[in-house]
């Protein structure tokens, strides 16, 4: 028996079990694809991170050619859960040209809602409407000490068509340590709308 045989269906193993790259899932219902202005809501329990994380998307969004805006410049940290009165935010967004939100979460592995990775990412039910994820995801990364520096986390993306709040596409990040956020998050944002591209969440003139 060739004594490098071990060795090697060992890296296979590893590199088998290794965290991929984006996981992603698209709604196969229908909807219009022309977004023209999408809202980037961070759900960061830091301020510093939250408005980095949202920089860095509406950075790649603009070079995607579609335009965005800062979620802390609509609704600051102060104002706290400011979606009580859903249909009146809607409503606010819509006249100011929005057809979209992208919400980014950082999220622990060990929360509840992570799972390892599978054959295919599908998110849990209860993303399916903006409102019921804000609030299940507010409640969870602004708990007392959510964050740690010794912890892994990964970036969970989520897609709003505005009209109706529901979700089109969702998708998660490779699994990375808390140190290497800084870094980590102006990559993906840049794939991230790669991948909606791609999957023509989007549509591109």
């Amino acid at each position: 028996m060739n004594r490098f045989l071990p060795v090697i269906a060992s890296a296979l193993l590893l590199f088998s079990c290794a965290p991929e790259g984006m996981r992603t899932w698209s709604s196969s219902q229908d909807y219009d694809r022309k977004f023209e202005k999408v809202l980037i809501m961070g759900l960061v329990n830091d301020v510093t991170l939250r408005s980095d994380i949202e920089s860095d998307v509406v950075l790649a969004a603009g070079k995607s050619n579609l335009k965005a805006a800062n979620g802390m410049s609509m609704f600051p940290p102060e104002l706290g859960k400011p979606f009580e009165d859903i249909e009146r935010v809607k409503a606010r967004l819509r006249e100011k040209g929005f057809d979209g939100i992208i919400t980014v979460s950082l999220i622990d592995i060990r929360a509840e809602r992570y799972r390892e990775a599978q054959v295919s990412y599908e998110p849990l039910v209860y993303y399916d409407r903006f409102r019921n994820y804000y609030y299940r995801t507010y409640d969870l990364v602004y708990r007392p000490g959510y964050y740690s520096a010794y912890s892994k986390y990964f970036i969970e993306t989520n897609f709003y068509e505005l009209k109706g709040g529901t979700l089109v596409w969702s998708g998660r990040s490779e699994i990375f340590d808390y140190g290497e956020l800084e870094s980590f998050a102006p990559q993906f944002a840049k794939r991230l709308f790669k991948e909606l591209v791609k999957e023509q969440v989007i549509a591109q003139d």
